[in-house]
């Protein structure tokens, strides 16, 4: 499994401080002009669950908190992991998971 950022910040600069300020430690990807226009994301932040094949399993556009986020990640992986998400490929969520 592999977590990566795309990261719309028009100045790649910010990143690291962000990063260090909030104690994180992510793959982030400064990706302005490959989110605007080619992958055509207005609405951020989303968080995509791509499987192995490369094929979109889940979407979720918004904020949660740290904790309802991560809980709800891990119960989507979880789903795709298990194949439940085979009949709703492709699925937007209202929410982060």
């Amino acid at each position: 499994m592999q977590f990566l950022t795309l990261n719309m910040d028009e100045n790649p600069g910010l990143i690291e401080s962000f990063l260090a300020e909030h104690h994180l430690s992510l793959n982030v990807l400064p990706a302005y002009n490959y989110v605007t226009d080619t992958l055509k994301v207005l609405g951020i932040p989303q968080n995509w669950i791509v499987d192995p094949q490369g094929v979109v399993q889940l979407k979720g556009i918004g904020y949660e908190s740290a904790e309802k986020w991560e809980a709800g990640m891990a119960e989507a992986i979880e789903k795709v992991r298990s194949g439940a998400m085979n009949d709703s490929k492709n699925s937007d969520v209202n929410q982060s998971r």
